[in-house]
C-alpha cells in the first residue's frame, strides 16, 4: 500500500510541475522581444499550426520574395515543407514589418534554421508558429489559438501580390476564420 502512495505522490508532483509550467515555447539561446529582423530578398516567412483536434494535416504556408513580374511572382508551389506563395520584395518587407507591430514575443537567434518537412514540423509550443528566416538568423513567435483569426486578418493588408493574398486568406479558412472577401474560384484549386 505504501508503494502505491509513493507512486501516486510522485505522479501528483510531476503533474503539478507540468501544470505550473508556462504555455509557450522555450529556447536555449537568443532573446525574447519584439521582432527586429528586417525583410530582405532572401527572407522566408512560415506559418504553421496543427490543432490538437485537427481532422486532417494542416499544410504550412510559406512566403518567399522573388523579383516582381519575374516568372515565379504571383504563383505558388507545393513541396514537403509546405505551400509556398511567391511575393515581391516590398510585400515581404511589409509582411515582416506588420509582424513586428503585432503584440507577439519573438525569439531571435543568429542560428540559421531550415524549414522542417511535414514529417518533422511542429509549432514550437501551444499555438500557431511563425518562423522568419533570413541570412542573419531565425526568429520564432507563437499566436495563441484563440487569437489566430484576428491576428492573421490583421496581416492581409501587407500582401499586395494577388495570389499570395488569396493563399493567405484560404489558409485562414482552415482555422474557421471568417474571410468575407474571399473568392474560392479566383484561382484554380491545387492539391493540397
Amino acid at each position: 500500500m505504501s508503494r502505491m502512495n509513493c507512486a501516486a505522490q510522485g505522479c501528483f508532483l510531476l503533474l503539478a510541475t507540468l501544470m505550473s509550467a508556462p504555455w509557450g515555447c522555450c529556447y536555449a539561446a537568443g532573446q525574447d522581444h519584439a521582432l527586429t529582423s528586417p525583410g530582405g530578398k532572401d527572407s522566408v516567412v512560415r506559418f504553421f499550426y496543427q490543432p490538437p483536434d485537427g481532422e486532417y494535416f494542416h499544410v504550412a504556408l510559406i512566403f518567399r520574395a522573388v523579383e516582381k513580374q519575374g516568372p515565379r511572382w504571383d504563383t505558388t508551389a507545393y513541396s514537403d515543407v509546405g505551400r509556398t506563395a511567391y511575393v515581391s520584395l516590398s510585400d515581404m518587407q511589409q509582411l515582416i514589418s506588420s509582424l513586428a507591430r503585432l503584440s507577439l514575443r519573438w525569439e531571435e537567434s543568429t542560428k540559421i534554421e531550415n524549414l522542417e518537412s511535414k514529417k518533422h514540423i511542429h509549432s514550437y509550443g501551444y499555438g500557431m508558429g511563425i518562423k522568419v528566416l533570413s541570412p542573419k538568423g531565425t526568429a520564432k513567435a507563437l499566436i495563441e489559438p484563440g487569437k489566430i483569426c484576428e491576428t492573421l486578418a490583421s496581416l492581409d493588408g501587407a500582401l499586395l501580390t494577388p495570389r499570395a493574398l488569396w493563399e493567405f486568406q484560404r489558409f485562414q479558412l482552415q482555422y474557421h476564420c471568417r474571410v468575407p472577401s474571399f473568392n474560392p474560384d479566383a484561382y484554380p484549386e491545387q492539391v493540397p
